[in-house]
């Protein structure tokens, strides 16, 4: 019996631990996001005292789900977000490094003309398509910075 008793204890004051911040729980002007660029990364900051709670680098995107997890409908465009954000960067990187390849091999002499050609032409595809899914996350997320915005208490 005692054991039990241990194990509901443990498990109470388990359960009792310190409340996350919600996005009520506090003014507008304390909780409020936006997005800065600092030397080409994107940040995620968190009221006028300018707290970063996300960033992106060169491999990985920001974490926006865990910041805007208090509101359903910003947490739908942050899944958005997170979707196309990473896929682009590198469809789009890829083309850059393919059109650097179709520049060099024009180059080349004696060299069959397709090849350049075509690696100009996908260059280009891949370019266009991974900076579509950029835009489509850009979009994404700064609709979920205006839906969390609204609909924190001010």
């Amino acid at each position: 019996m005692s054991r039990l008793a241990v194990v509901l204890a443990t498990a109470l004051f388990l359960s009792t631990g310190a409340a996350g911040m919600h996005a009520q729980d506090s003014t507008y002007d304390q909780n409020a996001l936006r997005v800065q660029s600092v030397r080409g990364d994107l940040q995620i900051v968190r009221g006028a005292q300018g707290i970063v709670v996300a960033h992106s680098g060169i491999f990985h995107g920001p974490d926006l789900t865990h910041v805007v997890t208090r509101s359903d409908s910003a947490l739908a465009e942050a899944r958005i977000f997170e979707r196309d954000y990473q896929p682009g960067q590198y469809i789009a990187g890829l083309g850059i490094a393919m059109m650097g390849a179709a520049i060099g091999a024009s180059r080349i002499p004696d060299i069959n003309t397709l090849i350049p050609g075509g690696l100009t032409v996908a260059s280009f595809a891949l370019i266009v398509y991974g900076a579509g899914r950029l835009e489509s996350a850009y979009r994404a997320l700064s609709k979920s910075i205006w839906l969390y915005n609204r609909d924190l208490k001010r």
